[in-house]
């Protein structure tokens, strides 16, 4: 309580100042020592029975105070106690001190560790979230100061939020999400004479009756092969489960045609109506960009992939390609010089569509620059030949030179790959005025974002054959030289392990071109010559492969041996060639980072697990960097993808 001011201090100096006055005035001259004598009694008197009297009020007072704060405490305890509300007094060590009625019906243990695990008493402002005894409590710390025995303490309630808990688990599971359904390959069925358009439409729409109705949602045809779905949030799990049925239940449709119905499917995820059909438009351009036959599901910024096991259909329409050259035309006529990139330790594919671009550059009358890093050994030979021929001269610059070089007008051009985090010099996307972006990958979550150009072909063979098509449609005067012609067929070359896989007619179409051009298969052959050492170490590779069930082939590059990557690579490649062997994984190590090469006959999709990994590619060929990884470690990690896609294909059948 307050201290109350004492009024008796005035009153004292007030009487004082009255005997001085007495005293010193000429009144009672003569009995000036007894008046004052006597004066003086009388004042203090009168001030020791008023500072009883002031001593007696204040103790009534007080003990009047001290009442109230007795009795507004019994009242706060007992209603404390007595409250509904869980409530407890835990020590530094977890042990509660007290609790109320309301803790000991649900709580009757001596240590809170044993209801909140993570129970931390040096940050009690943080407010958590508990389940017990079938309802929901969001638990509130405050920390407290126990006088008589000096010890800190945290007061903690629990706040009754099932019911709130209960409502929000029901909004959850009621928000409309939003699926899209796309026939992908809709335009190749369609230029097919013997397609069944009314037969295939009229067989969609009831598997996609029969999918909505499982899901209890709605739907809408909106256009030729593309449907519109919206359910609600707590079926989406069913589906997951189920791994979209849709996929395969539309391959079982008789187009008339050699092709089947291909299925896009995408899912947006998100707590409003707009933002989901906003992710699933997302959804979708990822899925078609990974060349269709499979859903996407996005969560916030994340991905989900099914499906996409299947071999592509070799691509029909050169309509795209056409128009895509006569963008890229315009785009370099307008333009300043031309920087092209691909992926860190470049492969000959990425080198030959580099080169081809450069010379469409330089027949716009642009000049021309391919940015290279790190190199791979496996194309050494090809850029020996080219730093050799006076026409290239200067083109092959580093990605430092280039960072001096980028002014607002030039265009970048990204070939090979998507990827931002594979890029050999990703700071040149944010420096470059526009961006162009030619691959044959199928696309990944970390994509290159709103690029002004893009051809991307994920049933391409290679990069290099859309770039030679490109060549053609970029202008009929075009005369691409020898070397230029060799590059491209080499790049070819190795993306179809010498015409084996994913080679559709526009492959052989592009091959024809390019030999009539001028490309010499002894130039080719030249480019993929191996020495002595590297044939041993390949075949050492190939000798430890272990065979896991399925005909999957798994194999690492001993530490002793020298550019390991490549080592991989090229094993993977001869293990695949090996009778009873279906799929092949192949790890070497690649400095500090563990390098991952997949290849497959087609049966298993090594691009689902080379994913999962953080890497990418294709159905029959990819890769990945394992970051900081002991080679043992690598092993284990590939080895569980490799089980984990197993099992998921098993439980597809």
């Amino acid at each position: 309580m307050k201290k109350t001011k004492s009024i008796l201090l005035p009153l004292g100096i007030l009487l004082g100042l009255l005997c001085l006055a007495i005293f010193a005035s000429g009144w009672y001259s003569s009995y000036r020592f007894l008046v004052f004598s006597v004066s003086l009694g009388i004042s203090l008197i009168v001030f020791f029975v008023s500072l009883l009297l002031e001593r007696r009020n204040n103790a009534s007072m007080q003990k009047r105070m001290d009442d109230v704060f007795r009795e507004n405490s019994n009242i706060a305890s007992r209603l404390v106690d007595q409250v509904s509300i869980p409530c407890a007094l835990i020590d530094r060590e977890g042990k509660i001190v007290w609790r109320n009625e309301g803790m000991q019906k649900i709580f009757d243990e001596p240590d809170i560790l044993r209801a909140q695990p993570n129970f931390d008493f040096s940050a009690p402002l943080v407010a958590g979230s508990i389940e017990r005894a079938g309802n929901v409590y969001q638990v509130m710390s405050v920390p407290v100061y126990r006088e008589s025995d000096q010890r800190a303490m945290l007061f903690q309630y629990w706040m009754d939020r099932t019911e709130a808990a209960h409502y929000q688990r029901l909004f959850e599971e009621q928000m409309p999400y939003v699926a899209l359904i796309y026939i992908d390959n809709f335009e190749e069925l369609s230029a097919d004479v013997q397609f069944h358009r009314a037969s295939v439409f009229a067989e969609l729409e009831r598997l996609v009756v029969d999918f909505v109705k499982d899901i209890e949602g709605v739907y809408r045809r909106y256009e030729n092969g593309r449907y519109f779905v919206v359910f609600e949030a707590q079926h989406l799990a069913q589906i997951e489960r189920a791994r979209f049925p849709l996929l395969e239940q539309a391959h079982g449709i008789d187009t008339g045609t050699s092709m089947p119905v291909s299925l896009s499917i995408a899912v947006g995820v998100a707590d409003r109506i707009t933002r989901a059909e906003e992710s699933a438009r997302q959804a979708m351009e990822l899925a078609l960009g990974r060349g269709g036959d499979q859903a996407v599901i996005k969560k916030g910024g994340g991905y989900v992939f099914y499906g996409g096991g299947r071999q592509l259909e070799a691509m029909q329409s050169r309509v795209k390609m056409r128009l895509f050259s006569k963008a890229l035309r315009q785009l370099f006529d307008n333009s300043g010089d031309v920087f092209i990139v691909g992926h860190s330790r470049p492969d000959m594919d990425c080198i030959g569509a580099a080169l081809g671009v450069a010379i469409c550059a330089r027949h716009a009358g642009s000049r021309a620059y391919i940015v290279l890093g790190e190199q791979n050994t496996m194309i050494e030979h090809a850029l020996a030949l080219i730093r050799d021929n006076h026409a290239f001269g200067g083109m092959l610059v580093t990605p430092e030179y280039a960072e001096r070089a980028m002014r607002p007008s030039s265009v970048l051009v990204v070939v090979d790959t998507q990827r931002v985090g594979s890029l050999v010099a990703p700071k040149l996307l944010e420096m470059a005025g526009r961006v162009v972006v030619i691959d044959h990958h199928r696309r990944g979550a970390d994509h290159i974002e709103s690029p002004t150009l893009h051809f991307l072909e994920a049933r391409a063979s290679s990069t290099s054959e859309l770039v030679t098509e490109l060549m053609q449609y970029f202008d009929a005067n075009i005369r691409p030289p020898a070397l230029v012609c060799a590059t491209l067929l080499a790049g070819i070359t190795i993306d179809t392990k010498h015409f084996a896989f994913n080679v559709g007619s526009r492959t052989f179409e592009a091959a024809g071109y390019l030999r009539k051009n001028g490309a010499e298969t002894s130039m080719v052959k030249q480019m993929f010559q191996d020495d002595m050492e590297s044939f041993g170490d390949v075949a050492t590779t190939v000798r430890s492969a272990e065979i896991m069930p399925g005909g999957i082939a798994l194999a690492s590059v001993g530490e002793e041996i020298k550019n390991a990557a490549l080592i991989a690579a090229k094993s993977a490649d001869e293990l695949v060639g090996i009778k009873g062997i279906g799929a092949a994984f192949v790890i070497g190590r690649d400095g500090e980072n563990i390098s991952v090469s997949g290849r497959s006959l087609g049966d298993m999709n090594v691009q689902i697990v080379c994913e999962r990994l953080g890497g990418g590619g294709h159905l029959t060929m990819a890769g990945a960097q394992l970051i900081q990884m002991d080679l043992e470690e690598a092993e284990a990690l590939v080895r569980a993808a490799i089980e984990n896609y197993t099992q998921e294909v098993l439980h597809t059948l």
